[in-house]
Order: structure tokens, then sequence, then C-alpha cells
């Protein structure tokens, strides 16, 4: 059937009553009918999607759809079944294939076939196959029905609703931020420099909140203070971070997603093999509370310093502030999401490198601090030496 199906003989309609699991998602405007054959998918796309913001909510998963302007359906089938239908596509497939970056370790290759436009992951690089076909009203998506695989639909959303966002004006950095006292911190900087970590202790204060973890979607208005919303994914963590915020247990966690951590390098302050923990976890497990949106009314650029116990901060001049935040910058040249790979933009890269340069400049002219900390400096003092930023004359900028 799936043979047909993408040779254009059966539509996409047909695969609905392999599709037992539903659940509706807005994006930026846009409602998606999710149907999927496991409740994998769809719990994934209801975790990664809360807490819900104006840009990426959840509707209830037994409302009716209504208004819903696309479909996506996922199919998870085994590995064997995945790559014989990727080949029946390489074999059948028409006009000159087309090379597409999914994220920077998951490249592919667009075919044509009579049922669509179809998306392989390519064979030697090293993931799971997947294929995605594009309908004109709809998606179709046939992954692996091992659990990581099957949460490929919700990183695909989550694809879309940042696509969307970007023409709405929304400009994404590789930022993670948190709230204190009621006001919002953005904390700026390379991988390894400390932001999760950061992030995660100022949310752990008395009146704090998280916000989100590498990627921050950010709005700026003439007159207003910029606005921040998460980009839904998974604070990811070492044992080291985990440690110094009093969560060694965090091993034993029952996590969404699986994670090996024996035998790797996950218990070092620098390890790659981290632990992914969504927003929803961390709260449930440490209690602290989630934000969906804020003023940014501080930025911080951090530095961590191993086996240190040093504390410093200073006050940023603007343009220093600017040059560090445009560094940073995602949009549109995003170093992890590459490229917009289902072609949803519709603004042109000049137009989304003027609004990524509005949003850098009224960034720059909010308070800015660099803040060096080791890590054995008591995350405490750390936090306090934040607050106090607040209160310094460059905070009144």
């Amino acid at each position: 059937m799936l043979d047909t199906f993408l040779d254009g003989d059966t539509n996409a309609a047909s695969l609905d009553a392999w599709c037992t699991e539903k659940i509706i998602v807005q994006l930026s405007g846009l409602t998606i009918e999710v149907l999927a054959s496991t409740s994998i998918a769809t719990t994934y796309v209801q975790r990664l999607f809360t807490p819900p913001s104006n840009l990426w909510n959840v509707v209830r998963p037994d409302a009716a759809a209504t208004g819903v302007t696309t479909t996506m359906r996922c199919l998870a089938l085994p590995r064997a079944h995945v790559s014989a239908l990727a080949e029946h596509v390489r074999s059948r497939g028409t006009g000159t294939p087309r090379p597409a970056l999914m994220h920077v370790g998951a490249p592919a290759t667009w075919h044509q076939m009579p049922g669509g436009p179809v998306l392989l992951t390519d064979p030697d690089a090293g993931i799971a196959p997947q294929l995605i076909v594009r309908h004109p009203d709809s998606f179709t998506v046939i992954t692996c029905d091992d659990t990581d695989a099957t949460m490929n639909a919700a990183r695909h959303l989550r694809e879309i609703g940042y696509r969307r966002a970007e023409d709405d004006g929304w400009v994404c950095l590789h930022a993670s931020a948190a709230t204190m006292d009621g006001r919002g911190i953005l904390v700026v900087g390379d991988s390894g420099a400390g932001k999760s970590t950061l992030a995660l202790a100022l949310a752990a204060t008395a009146k704090g909140a998280f916000l989100s973890n590498d990627r921050t979607m950010i709005a700026a208005c003439s007159g207003a203070t910029p606005q921040a919303v998460a980009m839904p994914g998974p604070i990811r963590l070492n044992g080291g971070t985990l440690q110094a915020l009093g969560y060694a247990s965090a091993e034993q966690w029952d996590l969404t997603r699986p994670q090996s951590t024996k035998n790797t390098d996950w218990q070092n302050f620098r390890g790659a093999n981290k632990l992914h923990i969504l927003p929803s976890e961390w709260h449930e497990r440490t209690g602290t509370p989630l934000a969906t949106t804020s003023t940014v009314d501080l930025v911080v650029f951090p530095q961590v310093i191993q086996g240190s116990q040093e504390l410093h901060l200073q006050a940023m001049h603007p343009e220093s502030a600017r040059e560090l935040l445009g560094a940073q910058c995602m949009s549109p040249g995003d170093n992890i999401y590459v490229s917009d790979w289902l072609g949803i933009r519709t603004s042109s890269p000049d137009d989304l490198a003027r609004k990524g340069a509005r949003v850098v400049d009224a960034l720059a002219d909010r308070p800015a601090v660099s803040l060096r900390f080791g890590t054995r400096t008591p995350y405490a003092a750390v936090t306090e030496t934040v607050r106090a930023a607040f209160s310094s004359p460059a905070s009144s900028r």
C-alpha cells in the first residue's frame, strides 16, 4: 500500500486507518492536526510544546479538529520496511535529486515521486532512515519504530513553527533565558559558555522561572522592550553540571528521550554525551517554575571556568554587546538548524537579515554584562551577583 501511495495511486487520507493517535498543534497561526500510528509521537509533541506560548501550543488532545489548515501523518515501521521504501523512492524518483540539511548532522535528499516530493535521509549519514512526503495540504512522515525516531514528527513541527515565526518578525538567538524577581535575563554565548547552567541557576532562585535553553526567539517593536519566547527543545546537561546544580541523581530519572550514559564522557563538565531533559520534565523533578514569555531586561554573556571559584561581573558597552549578539544571531543563518529544508519561509534572506539586525540593535540597548564564574563557585553567589547587576548604574540605560 505504501509503495502505491508513493507512486501516487493511493491518497494520503487512506493512511488514516493506521493512525490511531491524534493531537492538534497551533504554530504561529497555523493549525496542524497530527495523526500518528503510535502514542510515542503524540506524547512527545505534547511534552515538547509544554508550556504553551503564542508561537507553539498544543490544543487539548480530545478537542475537535476545527480550523485545521494542515495535516501531518506519522507512521512508525520496522527499520527494514523504511529502508525498503527509501530504496523504492531512489529507484523510481524522477528529475534531479535535491540535497537538503534537516539539521547539521542530518543530510537528506529530495526526490520527485508521483505522490509528491519525498525527502530521504542519506543512507550513509549514520542516522535512522526516514521519509517525508510533502503534499499540497499535508505531510506524511515515515520513521523507524524505535522510540527516538518516532519523535521526529515533533521536531518537524518545531521546524515549521520556527520558520513561520521568522516570517512573523521573530529572530532566533543562540541563547538561554530565565526570569528572576519578575525580570527577564537573556544568557547569550557559544556552546560551552555556561548558558544552560546559568539559566537554570537563575530559575532556581526564590522568584525565578526557566524560559528556554540554547535557542530563544526574540521580537522587538519600536519603543517597546524586546520580548523572548522559548524555542521548544530539551535541556542538554552533562553530569558535572547536574551535580553542581544539586541533581546528581538525574541519571536515574525516567526521561521521555532515552540517552545512554554508560561508558561515555557524560559525567564530565564538558562531556559531549549529555542527558536530554525536556523543560516540563525539569519542572516535574525539580519544582522549578516555567515561563512562557518574558521581556529582556538584562543580557548576560557568561564564561564558565573549569575547576575555579572565580566570580567576576562587568558592565558592557553597547557596541561590545552588539558585536557579541550579532555573532549569536541565528536568523537567517542557524548553525544547527541550517536551512529551511521544508520551504516554509516566505521572507527573503535579506529580509530576515534586516529583521535580525533590528533585534540585535534593540538587545544591544538593554543593560548587558559579562560574567565569569567557576565550576566550583557556589551558584547562590553567582545568582546574587546577577541580581546586583539590576541595581548598578549600567542597568538604567
